[in-house]
């Protein structure tokens, strides 16, 4: 017991083992793909960190040497270039005119007023004051422009400054010796021309210019075609050791830190894929799977439909390699983003690793993926649409009162822009839809709720017991096709619920029926044996006690008899010997053999056989009890002193015997009740007979592929019989 606890103990370990060590492979995996530029030996001289710097450099140079050429030795008007002084004046002379406009559009109608009156002294007095205060203004205006242009010239000392100072701090970083062919010039921070072998000696890396190509990257050729076009020529390099602090160095000792941290995580790489390897075997081999909480774990996760788990695993897959790109795992110091990397990707490495689980069951278990595949929302959703387009004509139109009623918002919303838009067209083609819904669409599905609400209430009713409803089967449709349904199936009830009852009366009937057929011969007989008892009997009462004993056995024979042919032939399980036979020889015999009886009774037989032979495939015996059955039912049932008439003939594929004779009792019930077993017409049961003699010929007759029926006209009792030929 202990040892098997202790291996489920070490399952249990090395199965998180399994998931830290392939969280670390997966985080290793990608660092060393979103860092693997840095893999490169020298990769941040071809980094765009190193060409925005150069692209400064560059940039300090063009300005200070040539945009600042002789910049200290100008005057301050000179600083200002022909452009920009144009511009200015421009401005202030604009200024100027519009300014001695205004002040003389103010004066020019009050000079204009003592002009007319005549008064020269006011004339004078208002020109000089209009005068004075144009120089004024006039002098305001150069103010100003002084002003501004002194800003400027100040403005542009500080950007030199600037400018100056910063190419100067940046010469620690770089080495520059430029040979302006348009100007004849040199620029450089190098008291002489470096040479390939200085550039080897001292050159942590060079840039030399102009060149057609660079052999590292494409990401100078603008700046090299910037060379060309303004005619410079030389070199700009980054020393190998920096006379004060130089950012460049700083940048190229990071990235070379990365590098040697990026070689260290291959290794970290190597390690982890080989541990995750061992303790993957170790698993397999010792059924981690089967612990509880990995088959808890697999339980609960196959609660969730599988389609909906494969469409999580996509957001999921998300998550996790943002989380793994987008944290700093391997950096220093360690602190939170490193416990929310883990905590992030841990559960999440394990919900992958029980997918995998999952997916190699259902590998090898073809019946779990159909299971879980049968209970998917897609599956079930597919069933659903298969049984909602299993009617096409209802679904598409269902599918188009939806698409009406959406446009109806639509339109709804496109008229209110039309309004605001006053956009007539629009809003008449948006009245127009609304009048075609209000009109056509709102009518029909009124309609059909009209007729849902009457279906509703049919169906209640008839649920209810009323069998009486009806429901109105307009307007025509699917709906209309149920109505009609429903009340067919309300007809059918009703019908059932009536034979029912008729079986019930005819079953409660058969039980009376058979009790008193049995009762009398059976009570006779328990009477006669009682006087048979007695001491003081003579022969000829023993001997009269004995035929009527004689009489009522036979008598219930009889009806036992009856009955078992009944049942057998009820059930089919009787054999026929069909052969060929003569219908008329077998229908005359019959006939024959009650002659005596014939005689005997006050009827009159007319018997009409159109052909002296007639012949069909039936078994003999069996026809015979037929016609037994039916001759002895006309004997028995017919009224004294009538006529019987017995008709045989044959067409192109039946054999039809007709015995007609007028009732010697009422029958006041169905025909088809005769066929019943032990219904006589004779209610009162008074005559003779089982009650089984027309159950029995009908079921022999159908047995041999024939029909028998009964046609009652008032007293008038026709049966016909038909045989295959």
């Amino acid at each position: 017991m202990d040892t098997k606890s202790k291996n489920k103990s070490y399952s249990l370990l090395a199965t998180l083992a399994l998931l830290v060590t392939t969280t670390l492979s997966f985080l290793t995996v990608a660092d060393l793909y979103d860092k693997r530029e840095y893999l490169q030996e020298g990769y941040y001289f071809d980094s765009y960190n190193f060409f925005d710097q150069l692209n400064t450099e560059v940039d300090l140079i063009r300005s200070v040497h040539v945009e600042y050429a002789g910049y200290e030795q100008k005057k301050p008007m000179e600083k200002i270039d022909a452009d920009t002084l144009e511009q200015f004046t421009h401005e202030r002379d604009q200024s100027l005119q519009d300014e001695k406009q205004a002040i003389v559009d103010q004066y020019h109608d009050v000079i204009q007023e003592a002009q007319q009156a005549g008064k020269p002294e006011e004339v004078a007095k208002l020109t000089t004051e209009r005068d004075s205060k144009i120089s004024e203004k006039n002098r305001e205006v150069q103010k100003d422009w002084d002003k501004r242009v002194s800003q400027f010239i100040k403005d542009k000392d500080q950007e030199y400054e600037e400018r100056k100072n910063s190419l100067a701090f940046r010469d620690s970083s770089f080495k520059y010796y430029v040979v302006d062919g348009k100007r004849s010039k040199v620029y450089t921070n190098l008291g002489y021309e470096p040479s390939d072998a200085a550039l080897q000696r001292d050159a942590l890396y060079s840039f030399q210019f102009p060149k057609n190509s660079h052999s590292r990257t494409n990401m100078f050729a603008d700046l090299n075609r910037s060379f060309q076009l303004n005619q410079w020529k030389g070199v700009i390099y980054v020393p190998k050791s920096p006379e004060g602090y130089s950012q460049i160095h700083a940048d190229a000792t990071y990235y070379n830190s990365v590098r040697e941290r990026l070689m260290l995580e291959y290794a970290l790489l190597t390690a982890t894929l080989l541990i995750s390897g061992v303790l993957l075997w170790y698993t397999y081999t010792r059924k981690a799977t089967q612990l509880p909480v990995i088959q808890k774990s697999l339980a609960f996760m196959r609660r969730i439909p599988l389609d909906i788990r494969i469409v999580l695993l996509f957001p999921l897959i998300l998550i996790y390699l943002a989380v793994a790109f987008g944290s700093t795992f391997f950096s220093f110091p360690i602190g939170f983003d490193q416990f929310f990397t883990l905590t992030v990707m841990l559960p999440l490495t394990a919900i992958f690793l029980l997918y995998i689980v999952e997916a190699w069951f259902m590998y090898n278990d073809g019946e779990q993926l159909r299971q879980q595949w049968s209970r998917s929302l897609l599956s079930r959703q597919r069933s659903l649409l298969k049984e909602s387009y299993s009617n096409r004509s209802v679904f598409f139109k269902v599918a188009l009162i939806f698409t009406l009623t959406v446009g109806l918002g639509m339109s709804i919303a496109l008229g209110l822009f039309a309004i605001a838009d006053r956009a007539e067209e629009l809003l008449i083609l948006v009245f127009l839809y609304d009048m075609f819904y209000v009109l056509c669409v709102l009518p029909y599905i009124f309609r059909r709720i009209g007729l849902m609400n009457r279906l509703l209430l049919g169906a209640s009713q008839m649920a209810a017991g009323d069998l009486q409803a009806t429901i109105v089967e307009k307007p025509r449709g699917k709906l209309a096709d149920l109505a009609h349904s429903l009340n067919n199936i309300r007809q059918g009830l009703q019908h059932s619920v009536e034979s029912q009852m008729k079986s019930e009366r005819l079953k409660s009937e058969l039980i009376t029926n058979v009790s008193h057929d049995l009762k009398t011969p059976l009570t006779s007989i328990i009477n006669y044996v009682d006087l048979l008892k007695r001491d003081n009997l003579t022969q000829e009462d023993i001997k009269s006690y004995v035929d009527v004993l004689e009489r009522k056995t036979n008598r219930l024979k009889v009806l036992i008899d009856d009955l078992f042919e009944a049942a057998k032939t009820a059930s089919g399980s009787v054999e026929l010997n069909i052969e060929q036979v003569n219908v008329s020889a077998l229908l005359n015999q019959a006939i024959a053999e009650f002659s005596d009886k014939i005689d005997e009774s006050t009827l009159t037989f007319r018997v009409n056989i159109e052909q002296p032979k007639i012949m069909a495939p039936l078994d003999g015996k069996k026809t015979w009890r037929v016609f037994e059955n039916l001759i002895g039912n006309a004997l028995k049932y017919s009224m004294p002193n009538t006529r019987v008439h017995v008709h045989l003939t044959e067409t192109q594929n039946e054999v039809v015997l007709t015995i007609k004779n007028v009732s010697a009792y009422e029958i006041d019930f169905a025909a088809d009740e005769l066929f019943e077993r032990f219904k006589r017409a004779d209610q009162s049961r008074n005559t003779e007979g089982s009650g089984l003699g027309l159950a029995i010929a009908k079921s022999i007759v159908e047995l041999q592929g024939g029909k028998l029926a009964i046609d009652i006209d008032g007293d008038y009792f026709k049966v016909i019989v038909l045989f295959r030929r």
